[in-house]
């Protein structure tokens, strides 16, 4: 009787225990989370497209190549380095261009002079030949013979053209300003022509090649203006202008080819970066915005926000379409009327339907101000 007894004491003092634990757990659930609640802030700004593409040079990399082969003895830039128009590049060894130049000037040499002497010998004939004491036979053999010299003349001289030229090849010179993007050839190695050699790019201005959406495509023209920000150059902002827009779609991707030039002239931009455009649209929209840190995403991937229902006390979550930064906040293209109150802190114990508490300091109607936003809370 005792053993049960106690066995009674114990199994009430564990239930007793267990409600008293689950009550507990009850009020926990039920009780208010505070949260921090602000407005939806509206921006007058133009229209916004938002693109990312890559920085190219304007032009196509200048490719510079032998016009002759030979070992090269010289090389001056590496990459990475500017160069100027005109400067030297690389060398081949001059021994065998040089002798070849020799041995031309010393045919045209020949060939000059006897050019000189069936010159002479022909003037003579023809007058001879003019007074009738000339038969037109002998005449037309001094004649021959001097059309002869004149013609080895002429290709003695063309050899001895050809032969400086390709001396002149023998050193390789930049056909343009710029950077050098690739150097392909070092001393000791043999260079054959038309192999390019250095890769010459110009990096001021410079062309941002980026894809615009078919849905967007009729909001871009010539002319515009575009923000231009680096993710690997952060804190820094360009400004470039749309230059070309492309008359036919990427099959693939449904997207026009806009090329956007910028002013380089530090050369911080450098071909191959990853840049992110803000085409400035011609119409002035009102835009709404929220703090970046109010929106979340939901178990599939969705961006949503916390909506309060002064009434009822509660929070329900909305998916939203977001766009555009607007310094530290986020422009919201769908999803909100634009005057909810939005929570801004304490959203992540929430979910739909919970009570909430707000601070004072946080109370409906308040305005927060983000830094790099412009405009007012409705």
């Amino acid at each position: 009787m005792r053993s049960s007894t106690a066995i009674l004491s114990i199994l009430a003092l564990l239930t007793f225990s267990s409600c008293s634990s689950e009550k507990k757990a009850e009020q926990l659930r039920s009780a208010p989370i505070p949260v921090r609640i602000g407005e939806i802030r509206h921006v007058q700004d133009h229209e916004l497209i938002s693109v990312s593409g890559t920085v190219a040079s304007p032009d196509a990399p200048a490719g510079v190549s032998f016009l002759v082969s030979g070992k090269v003895v010289q090389v001056g830039p590496r990459e990475g380095e500017h160069v100027q128009k005109g400067q030297l590049l690389a060398a081949i060894d001059p021994t065998d261009y040089t002798l070849g130049v020799q041995a031309a000037s010393a045919q045209a040499g020949q060939a000059r002079i006897a050019h000189e002497r069936t010159r002479d010998e022909y003037g003579r004939m023809k007058f001879l030949f003019e007074s009738r004491s000339l038969a037109a036979n002998d005449f037309e053999k001094f004649k021959a013979a001097y059309l002869t010299a004149k013609q080895q003349l002429d290709q003695a001289a063309a050899n001895e053209k050809l032969s400086k030229k390709r001396l002149a090849d023998a050193s390789l010179y930049a056909p343009v300003s710029g950077f050098i993007s690739k150097r392909a050839i070092e001393p000791g190695e043999t260079a054959g022509p038309g192999r390019p050699v250095f890769e010459i790019v110009n990096l001021d201005p410079v062309e941002i090649s980026v894809g615009v959406p078919e849905t967007d495509i009729h909001l871009v023209r010539i002319g515009q203006k575009a923000a231009l920000k680096i993710p690997a150059l952060p804190g820094e902002e360009f400004q470039g202008t749309v230059r070309v827009i492309n008359v036919s779609a990427d099959p693939s991707t449904r997207t026009y080819m806009t090329r956007i030039t910028a002013p380089n002239p530090g050369h911080i931009l450098r071909v191959g970066m990853v840049a992110v455009a803000q085409i400035q649209g011609d119409r002035i929209l009102d835009i709404m915005t929220l703090p970046a840190e109010a929106i979340m995403r939901d178990p599939q991937g969705a961006t949503v926000v916390f909506v309060y229902y002064p009434d009822r006390k509660c929070v329900y979550a909305r998916r939203v379409e977001m766009g555009t930064a607007y310094g530290r906040e986020i422009a919201i293209k769908s999803g909100l009327s634009g005057d909810e109150s939005i929570v801004l802190a304490g959203q992540e114990k929430l979910r739909d339907g919970v009570s909430v508490s707000v601070t004072a300091e946080s109370a409906p109607g308040e305005a927060l101000d983000a830094p790099g936003a412009t405009g007012v809370r409705k």
